[in-house]
């Protein structure tokens, strides 16, 4: 997930003894945490030879990452940033958001950042782990866009990278913030797309042409 020309979220979706050692992993993972979690747990989870799971993932950190992508892909499987119509940026651009914003939104996201957040001090490399996987491919997914408009005549962008962190910054608002602090039940359908509109619209009144 750090490849600029990759769909965003994009990971290769797993089968096999693979999807079932991610899926073991996930359920561990959100129960547990991170740090009191080993690999032979997630591998008596899997139903899995710990030489299986090293044979998939070559450590825990690499395992959470690869959650973390899985994670992305639940909600934007189907979806490619390189499919969107640079020259219909409002539509393109509510698309991208309100898929972000169910992602980043939705109860297990949440628990995922809240795990990361606890237990990057102790163990930094989570901390760019949970990056690569996750938010570094949503910026990299919506710069490659952007510079796709700006060359259409749609938007006027000059720095894509800061404008594809400004973007992303407006979709999460407090809500993301809020939700992890538990202060706000999730948001429903209607309040989403609200939201994805209100980040759209803002967006376009400072880049759009």
């Amino acid at each position: 997930m750090n490849a600029a020309g990759s769909d965003i979220a994009a990971a290769t979706a797993p089968s096999g003894k693979a999807e079932s050692i991610l899926a073991a992993a996930r359920r561990t993972f959100l129960a547990s945490g991170f740090g009191a979690v080993s690999m032979d747990a997630i591998a008596r989870a899997a139903g899995a030879s710990k030489a299986t799971l090293y044979a998939y993932f070559s450590s825990k950190e690499e395992l959470f990452g690869a959650v973390v992508a899985s994670e992305g892909e639940r909600y934007f499987r189907g979806f490619s940033a390189r499919e969107l119509d640079p020259h219909d940026v409002e539509t393109s651009l509510n698309e991208i958001a309100r898929r972000f914003l169910e992602l980043v939104l939705s109860p297990d996201a949440i628990a995922v950042n809240r795990i990361t957040i606890a237990e990057a001090v102790r163990f930094p490399q989570l901390g760019d782990v949970f990056w690569r996987a996750g938010p570094e491919q949503t910026r990299a997914q919506i710069e490659a866009f952007l510079r796709r408009a700006d060359e259409a005549g749609t938007l006027s962008v000059a720095d894509p990278k800061l404008a594809a962190e400004q973007f992303i910054s407006l979709m999460r608002g407090d809500w993301h913030l809020r939700q992890l602090l538990r202060l706000d039940p999730p948001l429903n359908p209607a309040e989403l797309q609200d939201a994805a509109r209100g980040a759209v619209a803002t967006f376009l009144r400072a880049y759009g042409k």
